[in-house]
């Protein structure tokens, strides 16, 4: 087990006890992770997301004896607690039905994808473009937690291979591999999101 994941599940178990600050530092390491992979799903309607968020926190703290560090992340583990949340919030509308069912068959296409990374990497002007940078960022957001931390260090963050390696405790050479697998995953996740929706024509439930 990480010392990440070990670090978080003290945290939790502290903020189910009561512990405010615990609470924030959990809040603070997690959020920005759980309303990017919320935001497209509800139709990147920023209060519906912003509902999910705070429930979701919620119900971790009731359900906080479920997460299990040996099996996965807290990030990980916080975005499962979500999609019931998710669907809840989407069965007001039609619109809102098709974009949930839309997205339970992207999820079952990226569980194959981050399964079987072995094609060639996507190249790094993709990442740039301007007229995919929601697709980008929605694709980011759907990544496993170490393969999205890799990707938007290096790419939305500009740090060096170096700086990768300090942040993730490892060699230099690790921190490639870590990276290269991360850009198989992203290309792979970005097709399959590009086939979805288009590449101008994402998801909103807000029309």
């Amino acid at each position: 087990m990480s010392g990440g994941r070990r670090i978080d599940a003290q945290r939790l178990s502290r903020a189910r006890a009561g512990d405010e600050s615990a609470l924030g530092e959990l809040y603070e390491a997690h959020v920005d992770g759980l309303w990017s992979f919320v935001f497209y799903r509800v139709g990147r309607d920023p209060a519906v997301c912003e509902d999910v968020v705070q429930d979701t926190f919620l119900r971790a703290l009731e359900r906080g004896e479920d997460f299990d560090p040996e099996r996965g992340s807290l990030g990980g583990w916080l975005c499962g607690l979500s999609r019931n949340l998710i669907r809840a919030q989407l069965r007001t509308s039609a619109r809102s039905r098709e974009l949930s069912e839309t997205w339970e068959r992207i999820d079952a296409t990226l569980v194959q994808i981050f399964q079987g990374l072995d094609r060639a990497p996507l190249g790094d002007e993709v990442l740039a473009r301007e007229e995919t940078r929601d697709l980008v960022h929605m694709t980011i957001a759907n990544l496993p937690d170490d393969y999205r931390d890799a990707l938007e260090r290096k790419y939305l963050r500009g740090e060096t291979i170096r700086e990768l390696a300090a942040t993730f405790a490892c060699s230099e050479d690790a921190a490639k591999s870590m990276l290269a697998r991360a850009r198989r995953a992203f290309r792979e996740a970005f097709a399959a999101l590009a086939t979805a929706f288009g590449e101008q024509e994402l998801p909103d439930v807000r029309a």
